[in-house]
């Protein structure tokens, strides 16, 4: 990943020195979502002349705001209608990692200062598979404080680091969740897709993608939660951890307890924990958390379940939405015997039934062997040691089925008492899984 220069500001009435961090973002493949055509505009909107603080990006932005962007032309569900839009048409692919500086004479690239994160939160959602990995998109709604307009719709945005300039390398890190005011560069962009949804503020309006943030002057101390993840994922009946790291923004010093919770959907068959539970945070520094997913084999495989993050100072609560993959692990099976302990006399026999179940769509032969061994392996195995078979000794398992296979023990009248241990072994390729039994022979 390509880190950008840290420019640095000075606070008004602080005199303090803060660094003004600009980070990189990513860039990539094909449009999945069309525009709307393209509409002249009577007046040409000229690229600006402000340097990319991404050097991935060889276009000059123009300074503007949210709502110079979106425009003031109400649709009707109140949300910002194209035609109102400050920089008509936009970029025509959101994956591209060479978006035009400028369509039909209007650009494209902007700069927007101080605007807020909306919700406190952002998610990182839209995955999908490159050849150097799996990326997705990390979005999230900004508004302007500084809005004049009555209409809340009008003064927010939706915006997006873009997966495909995640594969691309060029990216950075996911800005920490915080109330504090950041500055923005990215390409205009139209996704007629979403005007009819509120998470989107009803209109088709987006930065997409971001190519670079760096936070505003502030003189408020805050924290931000950040992970530099594109994705959790875990098996069913596995574990999996992640960093999750809290950063002192603009001298923050103090505790940060955190928590950490799922989809009500998983809850019962999920568990997630951060731990240590709290951190303390000291003024510039930061600290990091372990967060660790636990998932039961019940747990219901789905690509985009969501991991709740949460931590909070006093009255200060951000929120760091993830989200998590639960996949099935690779085909298998298990082996188990009922009984599981066996009392014989000397002539007599038993027996105990051996099940093979099929595990994560498993299908195909298990091959079965059996061994006798005295308990106490400093004991040499007797002569009348109890004899040991299997029938079937090969067994056949259907996808998410189960096949069974006897084992009989018998004992002759020269067995002698002790306890031995009975081992079955099942083998399907390069899978390979073991019984037991436990056989006591008494006079």
């Amino acid at each position: 990943m390509i880190a950008v220069s840290r420019a640095q500001r000075t606070r008004s009435g602080a005199g303090s020195v803060a660094a003004a961090i600009a980070l990189v973002v990513l860039v990539g493949l094909g449009a999945l979502l069309a525009a709307p055509p393209f509409i002249a505009q009577a007046t040409t909107v000229p690229p600006g002349q402000l340097p990319s603080w991404n050097p991935a990006v060889g276009c000059t932005a123009i300074l503007t705001s949210i709502e110079g962007v979106i425009g003031n032309q109400r649709n009707a569900n109140g949300g910002a209608a194209y035609g109102g839009g400050g920089f008509i048409p936009g970029v025509p692919d959101k994956r591209s990692t060479s978006p035009p500086c400028t369509v039909n004479g209007n650009a494209t690239f902007v700069e927007i200062h101080g605007v807020q994160m909306l919700t406190l939160t952002y998610v990182v959602e839209d995955c999908a598979q490159y050849p150097n990995g799996n990326f997705c998109d990390t979005t999230f709604n900004f508004q302007d404080p500084k809005c004049a307009s009555p209409d809340l719709y009008l003064c927010q945005m939706h915006m997006e680091i873009d997966q495909a300039w995640k594969s691309a390398g060029i990216a950075s890190q996911n800005p920490p969740v915080t109330n504090q005011l950041f500055d923005i560069q990215g390409f205009v962009y139209w996704d007629n897709d979403h005007v009819n949804n509120s998470w989107h503020s009803f209109s088709g309006w987006e930065i997409h993608p971001i190519s670079a943030w760096r936070f505003s002057s502030s003189p408020t101390p805050d924290f931000g939660l950040s992970m530099n993840l594109n994705k959790l994922s875990v098996q069913q009946g596995a574990s999996s951890t992640a960093t999750v790291t809290i950063n002192s923004l603009d001298r923050f010093n103090g505790t940060v307890t955190l928590s950490a919770s799922v989809t009500a959907k998983i809850a019962n068959t999920t568990v997630v924990t951060l731990g240590p539970p709290s951190v303390s945070i000291s003024s510039g520094g930061s600290a990091t958390a372990t967060l660790t997913i636990q998932a039961f084999p019940s747990a219901p495989v789905y690509n985009f379940w969501t991991v709740i993050l949460k931590g909070t100072s006093g009255s200060v609560t951000h929120t760091l939405l993830v989200t998590l993959a639960i996949t099935m692990p690779p085909p298998d099976f298990s082996i188990s015997a009922n009984p599981t302990s066996l009392t014989l006399t000397p002539g007599s026999s038993q027996t105990a039934t051996i099940t093979i179940q099929s595990m994560y769509n498993f299908t195909g032969a298990v091959n079965l062997a059996v061994s006798v061994a005295p308990a106490d392996t400093t004991a040499s195995l007797s002569p009348a040691e109890p004899a040991a078979s299997l029938n079937p000794a090969t067994v056949t398992v259907a996808r998410n089925g189960l096949a069974t296979s006897t084992l009989s023990v018998s004992a002759s009248l020269l067995a002698i008492p002790g306890t031995y241990t009975v081992t079955i072994n099942a083998n399907s390729g390069t899978l390979s899984h073991q019984a037991t039994v436990i056989v006591n022979v008494t006079l």
